[in-house]
């Protein structure tokens, strides 16, 4: 059944695929690439077998790990400000038999593109595909990444527009979940890029019940894994750090909101 859904997939996809390596608003900067892993790197490299244009943002799909291997967007204010005003549209498709290896699996069904940066209900409805998802731990998902994605987007309205990649990252032994075997990231990245500051920066999720985040240069980020989310930035960019907002804020958020619990 797998076969058979990405085989219509593909079929579906191929005049867009075209169009993706000519054209694709969402990868301005280059489709991220994996540069051949040195003996500091534990990087497992992972090829992408399907590239694809979709509504809204650009995805990477890899038939060895059955998940995403990257999805890459162009968020403006303006569609920041329109996905705010929108009630959220899409479900899973149950029938799709890389949505159901999720089930009972312990990970939710991670968003790479999130559903809350789609400004239309084509876009918002094109988040929900298994193209779009990997293994995170409720803790992760729910959690802090849930806040990198608000700030994100609270980015692209402080500078108008951001370029946002963001993927897996596996390295050593890899956990699979469901009958289609899909790959358990040890992390996932987001990078971002802001055409206004000329800076570059990566957060660094570990994909644990105990998920802990780091900041990074994409210089330093890309000498560490071998992953480079913007090849045609010059250097100079990717090493000027973004000024990403701290894990330290996410912190005292939820110190916050312990806090209003307690009272009420």
């Amino acid at each position: 059944m797998k076969k058979l859904y990405i085989a219509a997939l593909l079929g579906l996809c191929i005049s867009t695929q075209v169009k993706a390596q000519i054209t694709c608003p969402y990868e301005a900067y280059g489709t991220p690439t994996s540069i051949m892993p040195t003996t500091e790197q534990k990087a497992l490299p992972i090829q992408t077998d399907v590239r694809v244009c979709d509504e809204g943002y650009a995805w990477g799909f890899s038939k060895k790990t059955n998940v995403n291997v990257y999805s890459a967007e162009l968020l403006t204010k303006e569609q920041v400000q329109k996905a705010k005003e929108m009630r959220r549209y899409g479900t899973f498709d149950n029938r799709d038999p890389l949505i159901r290896d999720y089930r009972n699996s312990g990970y939710d069904r991670g968003h790479m593109a999130p559903s809350g940066d789609m400004g239309n209900y084509e876009s918002q409805v094109k988040t929900f595909i298994p193209q779009n998802l990997v293994p995170q731990t409720r803790q992760l998902n729910s959690g802090k990444w849930n806040w990198i994605e608000n700030q994100t987007r609270q980015m692209a309205i402080q500078y108008g527009s951001v370029y946002v990649v963001t993927a897996p990252y596996f390295q050593g032994n890899t956990k699979k979940i469901g009958d289609d075997r899909l790959w358990v990231p040890y992390a996932t990245w987001k990078a971002i890029y802001v055409p206004k500051l000329e800076q570059t920066g990566v957060y660094f999720c570990r994909n644990t019940q105990k998920p802990i985040c780091y900041i990074q240069t994409v210089e330093f980020f890309t000498q560490k894994t071998g992953i480079d989310p913007f090849p045609k930035l010059d250097a100079s960019i990717k090493a000027a750090q973004l000024p990403l907002p701290k894990m330290g804020e996410y912190k005292k958020q939820q110190k916050k909101h312990y806090q209003r619990k307690d009272w009420q």
